[in-house]
Formats: structure tokens, sequence, C-alpha cells
């Protein structure tokens, strides 16, 4: 049963009208004044010169290649006429099957710095239309450039590309094939790539209201084993829609029917409007709407959308607002809601606090909502998570935690905990051989009317104080020796999302952790930027990677910082090679949208020296030289990475693992697989690029098996 949503997080990290004067038609495709530059590197015979006419029009020409591609005025275009001595042929340019992107986002995207974006350029315009790549060098990139029209194609629903439209199955979002590799596979990179987020953006031609709203898309990539020293290895692609039951219930009625945690719902019997494409932009409700269509309703939508991880022979789609989805390791068929060996049960997650009341209401009230963030602990092997349920009678939360074995995935150890005046949940956990903390932001659900009448979504309904402290809560790993009444510490104003590594110094026994998050700010709406269409950079604070550090015996805390050799490095999703996640580890891996301390997409991987990197101030909109990175360039998008050992490798040598990480190209309209070896510098660049046949929507998290029946690692 789906479940009340509390809080959730991600990363993250964010038409022309035509005119009679040349003025108003750069205004319209947002051009800096037209400098001849370079496009392509090629450099014998004829190519086509696009321009543009009187009238907005593309236009071609022929011209030999010493001529650079260039974006002209009408005044250039008059110029070369003279110089050419021929007319232009007006003409639309025949350049694929699939139409080129809307032109009202041909502009450099928003940031924390232009939040409503920035002219296009000569070259990135080119680009565009010739669906190709500018020419960009690692030392210019770094900046955080991308295209906004790029980014909203990031957020298309999961579909066939127009080359191939019976590759995806538009009910199930099945798929299989045999992926293209580009490049050398590495032969010690074995095992199976898990892959979770938004895929199935709406139903019935109408789009959700925010992104993480939309039903799950599980990707699964298996990398065999070699067979002898001339076998040539072949990467299996499987890709389903994780089919909950509101899924299939939305999918024959062939409309919305449920509400969700971040603000789509039905729409009103009247309301006539919303049905605009699930590739379009939603269409805002009236107030009136939203009462008709979602007053008193509080069954929300579990999208099983977040993350997906492989214990126990079990492989689980998860969303922190409900239960486990289970999935089949290998065909990716939904099985149904998992109750973890009974450790968590289907109701809304919600107790009155009146034991008669709550026995009266158990089966409808009384359930529990699972973290879509569990830990692997790399020393037991066993998986640490935990669930939550809100009590309504002192505002508080009732956590229980849980340690399943590796094989089995029998529960071993538990422990239940009640933390008063803290009704929101934290995304994340942060563990180490001891402590389980969990960090609460200041959060406050403080707007239940506007909830209950269907005004605002559970995420709507939750209110932030970007200036106010936040409370970090310690309590016992259930299978360590070390138990203790949990205590909370008081840390200074940062807003976390995810965690990368936790542990407790050796020297100090202090606890450390890392963890990615916004420097304090005024914003006051959680998840507002990731409304709409797409994520909206112009409207996220930068997220920096911060260390933690806490005297656990004195209680309080120590340090908040930004982590050191991380200046300027906007990022999000960190990892560590999985056998340190609960240890000291130099190297932290991120995806990146830039180095300059700006809010933008992710365009590139970093890899952050944080115990012995420097700690010196630069100023935003500065590169931070020190970096290990490699960038993909402005028409690509990056999504998490995922650190693997290599098969065979030092288990104590955290560079011995390749860092897997998909990648949207957008001018190809295709994704791919890149592999990194860690041996080498990030700057190097990718070994290998495992292609899929289609455009993979931007996803959020993922892990890695030996085998099907293997437990994963993730971060």
């Amino acid at each position: 049963m789906a479940a009340r949503v509390a809080c959730a997080s991600v990363l993250l990290l964010s038409g022309t009208s035509t005119s009679s004067s040349s003025s108003m038609m750069a205004s319209a495709f947002m051009i800096q004044t037209p400098k001849p530059t370079r496009v392509s590197p090629s450099s014998s015979t004829n190519q086509a010169t696009l321009v543009a006419d009187d009238m907005g029009m593309i236009t071609s020409r022929s011209r030999t290649l010493n001529t650079p591609w260039t974006r002209t005025t009408p005044q250039h275009r008059h110029q070369e006429q003279e110089q050419l001595g021929e007319q232009p042929r007006r003409r639309r340019l025949p350049l694929a099957e699939e139409p080129l992107p809307d032109r009202r986002y041909w502009r450099r995207g928003t940031s924390s710095a232009h939040p409503n974006g920035q002219r296009i350029t000569t070259e990135l315009y080119n680009a565009i239309v010739t669906r190709s790549h500018p020419e960009e060098a690692q030392e210019d990139l770094g900046f955080g450039q991308y295209l906004e029209c790029d980014w909203r194609d990031a957020w298309k629903s999961y579909e066939s590309p127009a080359d191939n439209p019976t590759l995806i199955d538009e009910a199930t979002g099945f798929a299989e094939y045999t992926c293209d590799v580009e490049g050398q596979l590495p032969d010690d990179l074995e095992g199976v790539l898990y892959r979770n987020g938004p895929g199935k953006f709406g139903v019935g031609d109408e789009r959700v209201q925010h992104v993480l709203d939309a039903d799950g898309l599980v990707l699964r990539m298996e990398f065999p084993k070699k067979k002898g020293p001339f076998s040539r290895r072949k990467v299996k692609f499987t890709s389903r829609f994780v089919e909950t039951e509101a899924l299939k219930e939305e999918r024959e009625a062939d409309k919305i029917l449920f509400r969700s945690a971040f603000g789509t719902g039905p729409a009103a019997f009247f309301d006539k409007d919303a049905k605009k494409g699930v590739n379009a932009e939603p269409q805002q409700r009236s107030w009136i709407s939203k009462i008709f269509g979602n007053a008193f309703n509080m069954d929300i939508k579990n999208p099983a959308n977040t993350q997906v991880v492989s214990h126990g022979g079990k492989l689980l789609a998860l969303f922190e607002a409900g239960l486990p989805h289970a999935m089949d390791p290998t065909s990716l068929k939904t099985l149904g809601e998992e109750t973890l060996g009974g450790t968590v049960h289907s109701g809304f997650p919600i107790k009155f606090g009146i034991d008669w009341l709550d026995d009266l209401t158990k089966g409808v009230f009384g359930g529990a909502a699972h973290t879509a963030h569990p830990a692997s602990c790399p020393k037991t092997g066993n998986l640490v998570g935990w669930h939550y349920t809100n009590v309504l009678k002192d505002n508080s939360l009732e956590l229980t935690f849980t340690e399943w074995a590796g094989e089995s995935f029998a529960p071993i150890e538990s422990g239940t905990y009640r933390v008063p005046d803290m009704a929101v949940p934290p995304h994340d956990m942060a563990m180490s051989d001891n402590f389980i903390m969990l960090k609460f932001n200041a959060l406050k659900a403080d707007q239940q009317n506007e909830l209950l009448f269907g005004l605002k979504s559970p995420g709507e309904s939750i209110t932030m104080d970007g200036h106010a402290p936040a409370t970090a809560w310690f309590f016992p790993r259930p299978t360590s020796e070390h138990q203790f009444e949990p205590f909370s510490v008081e840390v200074p104003p940062c807003f976390s999302v995810h965690f990368a590594n936790s542990y407790e110094d050796p020297e100090t026994g202090n606890f450390v952790t890392f963890f990615t998050g916004w420097p304090p700010s005024d914003r006051t709406d959680l998840l507002g930027a990731w409304s709409g269409y797409c994520p909206k950079f112009g409207d996220v604070p930068p997220t920096y990677l911060w260390r933690l550090e806490v005297d656990t015996k004195a209680k309080k805390t120590v340090s908040v910082e930004i982590a050191p050799g991380s200046e300027n490095v906007c990022m999000e999703l960190p990892a560590v090679h999985p056998n340190f996640a609960t240890s000291k580890a130099e190297n932290v891996f991120s995806l990146a949208g830039n180095v300059a301390g700006e809010s933008t997409a992710p365009t590139g991987y970093t890899r952050l020296q944080v115990e012995s990197g420097s700690k010196r101030t630069i100023p935003v909109g500065e590169k931070n030289e020190e970096v290990d990175a490699y960038w993909f360039g402005s028409r690509y998008f990056t999504d998490e990475p995922i650190i693997v050992p290599k098969k065979g490798g030092d288990p104590n040598d955290e560079r011995d693992a390749y860092l897997l990480g998909m990648v949207k190209d957008a001018a190809k309209g295709k994704s791919f697989l890149s592999i990194f070896d860690l041996q080498n510098d990030l700057s190097h660049g990718p070994v290998c690029k495992v292609w899929t046949k289609s455009s993979i929507p931007h996803g959020l998290h993922g892990s890695f098996a030996e085998s099907d029946s293997c437990t994963s690692i993730f971060t």
C-alpha cells in the first residue's frame, strides 16, 4: 500500500517567433554578437553553412571549409552574398528524423549565478542545428556550461527512439538487447549493474507535476565472465518500469488516479486542460481543481523510483515513503511489495499514540515506510536499514533499525526508538562500525490543512529554515557490542542530502562523516526547484561536500566545514570504494556540474582528496584547478558514479577499482555507460563506453552485484 511521504531529496545538482528585424531575431534565439567560429575539425571538401534569413529561417549555402560555419545576421549575409556572387536558397534543413529541440530553450542553462540562463553562443547554436558537439578542451570546461534544451531532453519519458520505434514496450518499459562497446571492456569487470530512477513521466498524455513523482525505471547491464583468451564478451541490457499496483491501475484507466509525494494528483472532473502530452510542460492546476481532485485522499502513491539494491537473492526497488518492491533479478519483472522478512508491514505509516485506538485501526494504520538508502557493511556483509512510523500524539518518529544477513536475508538484530518533535525523516543515513547517525535538517510538516484539502502534496507541505541549526541523532548499530541510549547533537546550519563514508577516528574516537549539502540559505521550500518539467538550477543552492566531526563522548559537534580539497566543487551523489564505507578513505568520487562554485547541471566526474586536500578559500566563479576531474562536454549529462572493485584486485587499495557512470549524449540522443580505471586519474578519461540503443532518462541511484544472487555494492 502506498504510504504518506515525509521527506525526500536527490541530486542534486539543475521559440522562436520570427521577426522582420535582425535585433528581434537575435533576441528570440538568445544569441551573442555573431563571430565566425570553426565548429568542425574537418579539413577538406565543401560543407553546408547554416545561416538565418530576415525571417529567422534556417538556410543552407555551399562554401569551402576555409570559410567557417557561422550563425549570421542579415548584414553579414548580404556581405557574403556579394563575395560569393550568389543568392541563398531558403529551406528547412532535414538533419535527422527526430525534431530539433524546442527553440524557446535554446540558451545556456540556468545556474545559481544566472537564474534565467544566458544567451547561447554561436558554437552552441551550430552544435544544436548540426546535432554535434562543439570543440571543447578539458582546460576550458568545468565552469558549468550546458544547454537548457538538452537538460529538458534528459527528462523525457522512456520511449523508443525514432530510428527504432519497436525497441521499447510503451506499457512496461521492457527492452532487451546487446549493447555496442566502444573501447576495450576490462576483463576484470564482472557482474551486474542495476540502476533506478524516474522513467515514466505520466499517463494518458498527462505529465507528472514533479519529476520525482514519475514511476521508477530499473535498468540491468550484465558483464559476463570471459570464456576464453580469445572470446569476446557481450553486454546484455534489460529495462522495465517498476510495475506497482498504482502504476497498473493508472495504466488501465489511462489517467492519473493517485496523489503523489511532490505535487502530482488527479485532476478534477471538470478540468479538461491537463492532457498536453507526457513530454510537454505540465499544466498547473487551479486551487479548485486541486480540492475537487485530491481533498481528503491520503493514499499517496509509491513510484519505487529512488534506489535498487540486490541482497540475499532479492532485488529491491526502493522509495523512502513506502514499502520496497521486489523484482526478479534477471527479467526485472515486478513481484510485489516486500516485507523484508516480516520486519515491515503495509498500511499508512501513522500511529495515533493511543493504545486502544492503534489496536482498533491496525491494518489500515500502523504500517511503516522504509528508507530508500540502506547501507551495506563491508566488514559483516549485512544490509542495514531502517523504517519509520509517524506518531501523531507527540509529533514524533518511531524508528526501527534492522540488520539482515547477506546470504538468507534473515533479520539478525533490530532496535526500535522514539525521536521526539521530529516528524520529517531524513533522506539518507551515516553508518560506522558502532554508530548509525541520522541528521535531521530544519524541516517542519506545518501545512497539514493544505495537505488534507489537497492544495499541497506531502512534500510541498514541508517547510525549511535554511538558517536554523540541524540535529544529529546517534543510535547504536543493532549488531554492535557497544550499546547505548540514543542521544542528539546540535549541528550548525547546513542542509544534508547524501552521505559518503563515515568512521570512528582511531586517534580521537570522534565520529567523522562526509556528506553533500547546501550552505545556509534563505530557502523555505524543500524541493520546489524540482517541480515542473525538470529541475531548475537557478533555484538550487550550490551543493558541496561537507565534513562533520562529532565528539560522541562529550556529545557535541567539533566542526562542520567544506571538505578539504573540495572548495568550489558543485557536486552530488558521492561514492567511495565500498570496502572503505565505514573507514577513513582518501578519495571521494562524485558527479559534478563545475568546479567554480555555482549550481549547474552535472556534466562530469570528480575525485576529491578529502583527507589530504587543501583548505584554501577560492572566490565563487574561480576554477579549482587542484581537483582531478573529467568533463564530457556541454552537451553531456552524468549520472551517479558507482565504484566497483576489480575482480581479484587488492581489497585494501581504494583505487584498484572502476568508476561506472551512465552518461546522456544529447547530440546523439543516446546514452552510454562510461567506465573509468581508477588506477589512472579521472582526467585521462574513460577506458570504455557501453552504448545503449536509446536515450535513458536522468537517473538517481544504483548498485553492482557479482551475480544476480549476490549482495550488491552501493553508497
